[in-house]
């Protein structure tokens, strides 16, 4: 017989460092887990989960500008990054634009930046865009410190590179190069529901406006958030135009491996995946051409 199982966690932990929370999570293992905002976990109900640990007071909200980029501490929240002075312009407004379409101003100011993205779901509004910015999540553990590059973090769907006993501290986006354009599109259901598709996108114009540099980053159109590499080379080394961004858009949506939910069929989504990186593209070049 099938026992059933409830999210009836034994124990509730609040440590003061980051060094106590590590270890509770080397005692604990996979039977705990993190806390910040809570808009994930407390919705999902784990039954495994025994042991929650509450980290919502460790030193990790913050928002940085290091000279040589910027660092986001996995504790910011939604709409910290939303209120920013350092998005509201340039190749950052991604940040600002994907936290804008995040959901209601509760759940904004609640949800952190760091528990979007280890939620690892592939409809996660942070993920394609910290893709973008090529960003680097820093993460601590009993054997220290390592860091490790966005596009190598997810695992599968809800699994990241993550070992039981580590924590996500930071996310770390180097500065862009001038004339950098970026751009954020998501559809859901509603304004403020999670994503059918979003698609974030990051173009660099070297000498006579040639595309020096691409990405092309969506979620919510298979296991994990993707790039959709064989796009982002027909673009690069070449001007833009917009048969190009036609191609390439096409492209980026043949990339896409998307399921059929209740959500949305996956030939939808595959065609919003389309359009979503055209109106994208469009955008990023226009703002860097700008810049």
């Amino acid at each position: 017989m099938m026992k059933n199982k409830f999210f009836r966690p034994k124990e509730y932990f609040r440590p003061r460092t980051v060094d106590e929370a590590i270890s509770l999570l080397a005692k604990y293992g996979d039977k705990a887990k993190p806390i910040a905002g809570g808009t994930d976990l407390l919705v999902e109900k784990p039954p495994d989960v025994e042991y929650l640990m509450d980290i919502a007071s460790l030193p990790m909200d913050y928002i940085k500008n290091s000279g040589e980029g910027i660092e986001i501490g996995a504790l910011s929240t939604i709409r910290s990054i939303e209120a920013s002075s350092l998005f509201k312009e340039g190749a950052y407004r991604i940040l600002a634009e994907a936290a804008h379409d995040f959901g209601h101003a509760t759940v904004k100011n609640m949800a952190t930046v760091g528990g979007n993205v280890c939620s690892a779901v592939p409809s996660s509004d942070f993920s394609p865009v910290l893709l973008a910015l090529d960003a680097k999540a820093k993460v601590v553990g009993p054997a220290g410190e390592r860091t490790v590059p966005l596009e190598e973090f997810f695992v599968d769907v809800r699994k990241t590179v993550l070992k039981s006993d580590e924590l996500l501290v930071e996310f770390q986006v180097a500065k862009p190069p001038a004339h950098t354009g970026t751009a954020f599109y998501k559809l859901g259901r509603t304004s403020v529901d999670i994503a059918l598709v979003n698609v974030a996108t990051r173009i660099t114009l070297g000498r006579n406006e040639v595309c020096e540099d691409v990405r092309i980053a969506l979620g919510a159109v298979a296991p994990t958030p993707i790039r959709a590499r064989r796009a982002e080379k027909l673009l690069k080394g070449k001007r833009i135009d917009n048969a190009l961004i036609e191609e390439a858009s096409q492209t980026a949506s043949e990339e896409t491996k998307p399921i059929s939910d209740i959500r949305s069929s996956a030939d939808y989504r595959r065609e919003v995946s389309k359009v979503l990186v055209k109106r994208a593209l469009q955008k990023a070049l226009k703002r860097a051409k700008e810049g």
